[in-house]
C-alpha cells in the first residue's frame, strides 16, 4: 500500500506509517516525527494536569483592587483566614479612590459602592448593609445649634467626601420611605468620607 492514506500525510506529503491488511508500523520518517513531538505532547500533558490541579488546590497571586473603606471593613476580616486556609496563594491588594478598569489593570477582583460597578462587569454583594450617622463636637452644637431636619444641615460647614469617580458624596437620609440627598457645604473635602469614620459637621469659616 502506497498511496497517503491519511489527512494528516496527505498534508505533511510524507508517508508516516507503513500499511497491510495485517499490521502497521512507523516509517523512518515516521519514527523521527514521533521523537520530536513527543515531549511537546509531553508538555501539553503536564500543562492540562497543572491547571487541572489548580482547582484542587488554589495557587498563585490574587490580585484586588479595592477603596480604603471596603479594604477595612470586608477585606480584613476575611484575608487572614482566607491565607490559612490557602497557604499557597498571595494576596496582593491595592487600596485607591480612583475608578479603574480591572481587567485592563490585571485585578482578578475589584471592590467598589454598587451604584459605581460599570454595567458590564458582573457585580456581587458583599459586606452588611452600611448606614451613616451625622455627628458633631458638643463644642460646635453649643455654639451654632443643632440641625433637626436634613435640610437645616445648609447651614452648617460641612466635612464634605469625594467619591471614586471624582464626584462629591451627598450624605442621604430616609424617613417612612422618604429619601432625600444633601449636597453639603464646607472648607474641607476628603477623598474617602470614612476617614472621618462618619459624616460630620465642621465648623464654618
Amino acid at each position: 500500500c502506497s498511496a497517503l492514506d491519511h489527512p494528516r500525510e496527505q498534508r505533511l506529503g510524507i508517508r508516516l506509517f507503513n500499511r497491510t491488511t495485517r499490521s502497521v508500523s512507523l516509517t523512518d520518517a515516521g519514527k523521527t516525527f514521533v521523537e520530536r513531538v513527543g515531549p511537546a505532547v509531553t508538555d501539553i500533558h503536564d500543562a492540562m494536569l497543572a491547571a487541572q490541579s489548580l482547582q484542587a488546590v488554589p495557587t498563585g497571586t490574587l490580585r484586588i483592587n479595592a477603596f480604603a473603606t471596603a479594604a477595612r471593613e470586608v477585606m480584613e476580616p476575611l484575608i487572614l483566614s482566607f491565607l490559612q486556609r490557602y497557604p499557597q496563594v498571595h494576596v496582593d491588594l491595592v487600596t485607591e479612590g480612583r475608578i479603574v478598569d480591572i481587567v485592563a489593570a490585571g485585578f482578578d477582583l475589584g471592590l467598589r459602592p454598587a451604584d459605581l460597578v460599570p454595567a458590564d462587569m458582573i457585580a456581587v454583594p458583599v459586606g452588611l448593609k452600611r448606614s451613616n450617622a451625622v455627628v458633631a463636637s458638643p463644642e460646635f452644637l453649643f455654639k451654632h445649634g443643632r440641625p433637626l431636619v436634613p435640610t437645616d444641615l445648609y447651614r452648617f460647614g460641612c466635612i464634605r467626601a469625594r467619591l471614586p469617580n471624582n464626584a462629591l458624596f451627598r450624605w442621604k437620609f430616609e424617613k417612612d420611605g422618604n429619601a432625600v440627598q444633601i449636597d453639603v457645604q464646607g472648607s474641607i473635602t476628603l477623598d474617602e468620607r470614612n476617614r472621618c469614620a462618619s459624616p460630620t459637621l465642621s465648623s464654618p469659616p
